[in-house]
């Protein structure tokens, strides 16, 4: 479960620059213009697995379009999704949509393995992860050979195998998270494993304590997908967070953040737990899946003591819950993430109406669905946008944010400020729960300095709005800026 991340250039593995608007975003997060166009969605009964393709422009549905095994996870990368078929299967799989779907190679990564996750650095070279190996393995996708491997062993529990799980890229280091379980128990702490990527080395996150060291984390058993937050967006160090569930059905688990400080100007960047952003005390359950949005409004899904699963919005500012966006009852919801069009796809794989639900990321009102994927909807990845090697570089920040709006909630006037430091051209609009265009305040070059923008909180036509929570949209140069205003009748 992610956010949109960066879009990175893997050939030059420079680091991501930091941000000069960083304050303004706090209370917005810029986003590039639209460069998904397709949600591929996993699909299983436990005894079959499918991938269904779902165009985002129009949201149909082309189901079963490849067949993978029945337990699965997936990553997108240039134009090819990577299906990583785990325990029983143990091997990857490669679809190339441009082919018609057609698996155009798939390969053992080792009997009985338990693969977990696949990062790519390029076409012809990724890691994966393995479960019931304590080593991290190379090898080429696209042949399927084996390039070499990392030992983990160093971070092994008393069983002697760390239990690598997921997995980020964040050029030139590679973040491994070990689960260190004992018969699938958590047991002792988490960690995180960091792997220099240009030699293939463990890579020291604490050079005052002898011998190699990876981060621990503040809580066990990391089960979720990484979330990089680059420098500057919204925070001036890079941070990577990942929910921990710990023993299921006991609140000692959370979402953990990691900061990694001097990434760009740093030959040995520190990286280090800065503890729990949100525990699972206050979010309601063991968590399972984070998907990033906005600093003061992201998502979660929850598991409570009889394993109901629910889809809640939390303020990673406070840790705190905004409200529950979805609670379909029995442990159905399996993966959530958002993407660059601000729609959050929820995959519901419940016996009452299994399919994909899409709501308005922020406003968190439903947009469609259930969308009939076939079987059972059990994960979902965006073309284009995500698991590319995050962070470092990303394009020029964008040439404005919007400051937060005030008062907010409003009653009768919303104040706004757009800060560009450059003379730009630039559209402000605001939109309704639904997606539909409310107000544009903006549209024309906005000269270098502080843009002060009034709404009267009436649509287009001179009326008053309804109470309930818009969005300000800024857009302008393949970049958009954007927050929320709640208002009040």
């Amino acid at each position: 479960m992610t956010m949109a991340p960066v879009m990175p250039n893997e050939e030059t593995m420079m680091p991501y620059p930091r941000h000069t608007l960083a304050l303004l975003l706090l209370a917005a997060t810029a986003v590039s213009a639209h460069a998904s166009t397709h949600a591929y969605v996993l699909t299983s009964d436990y005894s079959n697995g499918g991938v269904s393709v779902a165009d985002l422009a129009t949201r149909t549905m082309t189901r079963d379009v490849a067949t993978v095994y029945e337990d699965a996870v997936e990553r997108w990368y240039q134009g090819r999704l990577y299906v990583v078929n785990r325990y029983g299967a143990d091997n990857v799989q490669v679809i190339d949509p441009a082919a018609g779907y057609a698996t155009v190679k798939q390969f053992s990564v080792g009997s009985g393995s338990n693969p977990q996750d696949i990062a790519l650095v390029s076409p012809t070279r990724a890691y994966v992860s393995r479960l019931g190996s304590p080593d991290l393995l190379i090898v080429n996708p696209t042949t399927g050979a084996t390039l070499g491997s990392v030992s983990l062993a160093a971070f092994a529990d008393a069983d002697g195998n760390p239990e690598a799980a997921r997995m980020t890229l964040v050029p030139p280091f590679l973040f491994v998270a070990l689960q260190r379980l004992t018969n699938f128990q958590p047991q002792q702490a988490a960690m995180v494993a960091v792997v220099d990527t240009r030699a293939d080395t463990l890579y020291d996150t604490d050079l005052a304590t002898p011998g190699v060291q990876a981060i621990t984390l503040p809580a066990k058993n990391p089960v979720t997908t990484f979330t990089v937050l680059p420098d500057g967006a919204p925070y001036p160090d890079l941070h990577l967070l990942i929910g921990c569930a710990g023993a299921y059905g006991a609140a000692d688990g959370g979402i953990a953040d990691i900061v990694v400080t001097g990434l760009a100007e740093n030959p040995h960047p520190a990286m280090a737990s800065a503890g729990l952003i949100a525990t699972e005390a206050a979010l309601g359950g063991d968590v399972v899946g984070v998907a990033y949005y906005l600093p003061d409004h992201s998502y979660a899904v929850v598991s409570d003591a009889s394993f109901n699963t629910r889809l809640v919005a939390w303020d990673p500012r406070t840790g705190g819950v905004v409200g529950t966006v979805y609670d379909p009852g029995g442990f159905s919801i399996a993966d959530a993430a958002v993407n660059d069009r601000r729609e959050l796809w929820v995959c519901d794989n419940g016996l009452a109406a299994p399919g994909v639900r899409v709501f308005r990321a922020g406003a968190d009102s439903l947009l469609a669905g259930p969308l009939d994927a076939g079987l059972p909807p059990v994960g979902v990845t965006f073309d284009e946008l995500e698991d590319v090697p995050a962070g470092v570089p990303g394009p020029t920040p964008p040439a404005f944010a919007l400051a937060r709006p005030t008062p907010n909630p409003a009653l009768r006037v919303a104040h706004l400020a757009l800060a560009t430091p450059r003379d730009t051209r630039v559209r402000v609009q605001v939109f309704d729960a639904a997606g539909r265009r409310v107000a544009t305040l903006f549209d024309g070059i906005a000269r270098a300095g502080t843009l002060a923008l009034d709404w009267d909180l009436k649509d287009r036509s001179g009326n008053a709005v309804a109470a309930g929570v818009y969005v300000v949209q800024a857009d302008g140069e393949g970049a958009r800026s954007e927050g929320k205003i709640v208002v009040l009748r």
